[in-house]
């Protein structure tokens, strides 16, 4: 598992304008960008909160991560707590 990679990938997407927009503009080749396992791809692309969690992104990282993707608060808590 490469979780120090997965991370890399979201503070990216957090932090830089640019590479935001290229996120969301082409995802499969941004994500193909980064050397992750193919669950931390799927996870990645499918935007599964949940798994993206047990897979140990920190919660500094995911949390601007699913703002980004306009994701409520509540619906946060739900995922990560694995209840959604």
């Amino acid at each position: 598992m490469s979780t120090y990679t997965l991370q890399r990938l979201l503070r990216d997407v957090n932090r830089d304008p640019a590479l935001r927009e290229r996120y969301f503009a082409e995802k499969d080749a941004f994500v193909a960008g980064y050397a992750l396992t193919p669950e931390e791809r799927s996870a990645i692309l499918a935007f599964d909160v949940g798994k993206l969690y047990a897979l140990g992104v920190h919660g500094l990282l995911l949390r601007p991560f699913t703002i980004i993707h306009k994701m409520s608060e509540p619906d946060y808590l739900r995922a990560i707590r694995g209840e959604a």
